[in-house]
């Protein structure tokens, strides 16, 4: 693909490859169109040269045929994302047909699992951007199932920023899907109560991690690492968490990238009794707990993975402003800087607002 220098760029072209700051901060990506605006934000960065893919202009093309074209375009960029959430919901309805199995004492389908796992796992790879609208659960009184899902997802994910070798991938997945399999031992009038959960109620919703520690361990196709991730994705880096009150490397690797989708899902979800947070206020929230709750290591990938997917994606300030993400810093990923209306504004300089929600991924 050719590249062309910043001083030279007309408006018009499209990005080949994304434009990366010298910080490491994705500044445009990949198939941005380039307009008057952008090539000031180019300057500004000091960006040299960029990368632009070759187009033929077909002057015989009427306005009308292009925007029919444009069209076209649109509908195939939504096809996959409607796809997925097909996958999605499918695979949450499979899920729970299995956890009604497993209560009712079969084992396991591992292979059947792996085969409604694997399209999302890839899925995921081929357009990360997904991760974007994970919070969005299309049927609340699916939750428990949709959020397994998810959870899988993110966890394969982080495994993916963390540089785990490939191979693990699958089980990681099943471990983030299983994770809350223990459930289906627990008494329905307990888990569906409408009101608080007394002490002796809440002691025995606790026993799901041992619950599901049980269920897989020793499955054929699942490895020890997978019921670990059952067992001990409550547990946290001081000893506070449950069932057993184990610390730091006393916890499986699974389960702390488990628990960290877990905790990052589950926030980023609305359910009967709170709202959903944004993304981005979760992100800070994940911040704050890898002082001595989650692995602070694992928290920093996951934030520095998930952020820079941000980069273009359109997102409402708490204020009702409505921009596009332009640039984010690895050091304040939830400080981006937003395009509002041909107006820079910096987050990280303007501690009163913050992102509320995103628009469109």
């Amino acid at each position: 693909m050719p590249q062309l220098l910043t001083d030279l760029v007309k408006p018009g072209v499209t990005l080949s490859e994304q434009v990366v700051t010298s910080l490491g901060g994705v500044l445009f990506e990949k198939g941005t169109r380039i307009q008057q605006r952008e090539i000031e934000i180019l300057k500004a960065f000091l960006i040299e040269r960029i990368s632009i893919e070759e187009e033929v202009e077909d002057h015989a093309v009427s306005v009308i045929d292009k925007g029919k074209a444009e069209q076209v375009k649109i509908q195939k960029a939504e096809e996959p994302d409607k796809r997925f959430d097909l996958k999605v919901s499918k695979a949450a309805d499979y899920l729970e047909k299995i956890t009604n199995w497993v209560g009712g004492g079969m084992p396991i389908p591992v292979m059947d699992l792996r085969e409604t796992v694997q399209p999302l796992v890839q899925a995921v790879n081929a357009k990360p951007d997904v991760l974007f609208s994970i919070q969005k659960i299309k049927e609340l009184d699916k939750y428990t199932y949709e959020h397994s899902i998810f959870v899988g997802i993110l966890s394969v994910a982080i495994a993916r920023w963390m540089k785990i070798p490939e191979q693990e991938y699958m089980q990681i997945s099943l471990a983030g899907t299983l994770h809350n399999i223990g459930v289906c031992r627990i008494e329905p009038s307990i888990l569906h109560k409408p009101g608080k959960l007394n002490y002796d109620e809440f002691e025995e919703v606790k026993k799901h991690t041992s619950y599901g520690y049980q269920i897989i361990k020793g499955t054929a196709g699942l490895s020890e690492g997978v019921a670990l991730a059952a067992l001990q994705h409550h547990e946290r880096e001081d000893g506070s968490g449950y069932p057993q009150r184990v610390k730091g490397n006393q916890i499986h690797l699974y389960a702390k990238i488990v628990a960290i989708a877990d905790v990052y899902h589950a926030m980023c979800t609305e359910r009967g009794y709170r709202k959903a947070l944004s993304p981005y206020r979760v992100i800070e929230q994940l911040r704050e707990y890898s002082f001595g709750k989650l692995d602070p290591v694992i928290v920093r990938t996951f934030i520095s993975g998930i952020m820079q997917l941000s980069a273009g994606k359109i997102v409402r300030l708490n204020d009702g402003r409505v921009g596009k993400i332009i640039f984010v810093d690895p050091q304040n990923p939830t400080r981006p800087m937003i395009d509002i209306n041909g107006q820079i504004v910096n987050l990280v300089t303007s501690p009163s607002s913050f992102i509320e929600d995103v628009i469109s991924v």
